[in-house]
């Protein structure tokens, strides 16, 4: 009787460790960034992508976990501004996306992004006009 219900036991054990992998574990998708939307406060943070050379759209939320392991992650206004400059400066481009969650329509629910992969050169911010320049066509 013992060992049916260490067994038991052991197999519950084992199916809830799979299930939380499954959900919270992490994952990479290869997309491009096609927009980013919300303030962060009233609108949760979203970042619009779809998976590269496709048209199939994968919607990602961008909200800090807080203090729930293993992510600890406090930093999605830098996220969404990084993918911010990645959509501005290289829309074309593949990026990898890292975070954990499943995308399940009917439940809404999204994957939540812990970071983005991306050229150096698409991270770097937009450049400025030269104001200098506008100023000195006109004398």
């Amino acid at each position: 009787m013992k060992k049916k219900l260490l067994t038991f036991l052991i197999t519950i054990l084992v199916l809830l460790l799979v299930f939380t992998w499954l959900r919270w574990g992490p994952d990479s998708w290869e997309v491009q960034i096609t927009g980013t939307t919300g303030d962060g406060r009233e609108i949760q943070y979203r970042i619009e992508t779809v998976y590269a050379g496709t048209s199939r759209t994968l919607i990602f939320r961008n909200e800090d976990a807080g203090f729930f392991p293993p992510y600890f992650k406090f930093d999605s206004a830098d996220l969404q501004s990084v993918a911010r400059r990645v959509k501005e400066r290289c829309p074309e481009e593949a990026v990898v996306v890292h975070g954990y969650g499943w995308r399940i329509p009917f439940m809404s629910m999204f994957p939540n992004a812990t970071a983005i992969e991306a050229p150096e050169r698409c991270l770097r911010a937009v450049p400025r006009e030269d104001d200098g320049a506008a100023e000195g066509a006109g004398d």
